[in-house]
């Protein structure tokens, strides 16, 4: 009787031991990695005239590949996609967390309850640009808005600039 309970627990043994190499090896490989919801970008069609109404009084949407830009001769909204895809054992979202904290600098604030994660700079530049980032999962969406006269952007646009992120950001997340 007790060769037979000996020969069970160095059976359950040798099977956990198989196990472990088995999870520890799909670990490695990043199958256990998220991967994120977004395959792909949701393009401009996800977005109206009336989504940049905030911003824009009577604006032109236009749409160039994956990127939206928005005018209405005197300001203008760009919109731009970037998917980022798991790389080994980082997942797509996490990935995407670490970039917007890698371009977060100086001059630049987080945004609560703009996507899942935002950041926004203000840039000396001519026209004085106002750029969001947002994540939602494992899509970076990154907003600008600027004046197309050269001159500063009025103070209506830039928190109409944050509305406009918060609700695509709701779209998206949805």
């Amino acid at each position: 009787m007790q060769r037979l309970w000996r020969i069970v627990l160095i059976s359950a043994a040798v099977l956990a031991a198989v196990a472990a190499t088995g999870l520890g090896t799909a670990y490695s490989l990043g199958l256990f990695a998220e991967a994120g919801r977004f395959t792909s970008v949701p393009g401009c069609g996800i977005m109206d005239a009336s989504t940049f109404a905030p911003v824009l009084s009577a604006p032109g949407v236009e749409t160039d590949g994956d990127n939206c830009t928005a005018s209405d001769g005197q300001l203008q909204v760009n919109v731009g996609y970037t998917i980022v895809t798991k790389h080994g054992t980082v997942g797509g979202p996490q990935l995407a967390s670490r970039y917007l904290i890698a371009v977060a600098g100086g001059d630049t604030e987080t945004l609560q309850g703009v996507g899942e994660q935002a950041i926004r700079q203000r840039t000396k530049a001519i026209g004085a640009p106002q750029v969001i980032s947002m994540r939602v999962s494992n899509l970076i969406v990154v907003l600008s808005v600027v004046n197309l006269g050269g001159g500063d952007i009025p103070a209506g646009a830039q928190d109409g600039l944050v509305k406009v992120a918060t609700a695509l950001g709701t779209r998206l997340g949805a």
